[in-house]
């Protein structure tokens, strides 16, 4: 059994790890999971909305259809996670890890990604325009919608 700290009431959850837990359509609101590892996780169509999950391991992650709105992920890991349709609208993912991340169909409105890396990220996200990029990192590899100027926005391309 697993205990997890809330802003709301403790969240417990009749498994023994995290890791590569099945987490699909739970209530996580508020959720307080602070470097937790939580390494090739499903979470589809999880309620994350206002969580804490800076410093966690989210790498292989699945977040499809997930509300990650005003969540905090700073410093997080999201290496090759799975981000197809999130609402991740006002999260704040300043220096995450979103190396080879898929965040197609994602709305990022008012999303904070200054200093996180994005190589090779698919970044094929709806209002892209208003998220922040200023002091990404990202490469050849990285997919952006065309027409949108990531380096406009302030990320820089490292070769």
């Amino acid at each position: 059994m697993i205990i997890i700290d809330s802003h709301i009431e403790p969240i417990i959850l009749d498994i023994s790890t995290l890791i590569e837990a099945k987490l699909d359509n739970l209530n996580l609101h508020r959720a307080i999971l602070i470097g937790y590892d939580l390494h090739g996780a499903s979470f589809v169509n999880t309620d994350l909305r206002g969580a804490e999950l800076d410093k966690a391991n989210l790498s292989k992650a699945n977040l499809s259809e997930s509300s990650l709105i005003v969540a905090f992920v700073e410093n997080a890991n999201l290496s090759n996670a799975i981000l197809v349709n999130t609402r991740l609208i006002g999260a704040y993912l300043n220096n995450a890890n979103l190396d080879n991340a898929d965040l197609t169909g994602a709305d990022i409105s008012c999303t904070n990604f200054k200093g996180a890396k994005l190589f090779g990220a698919k970044m094929l996200c709806n209002r892209i325009d208003e998220a922040i990029f200023e002091g990404s990192y990202f490469d050849r590899y990285t997919i952006w919608p065309e027409g949108f100027d990531p380096i406009s926005k302030g990320a820089l391309l490292i070769e």
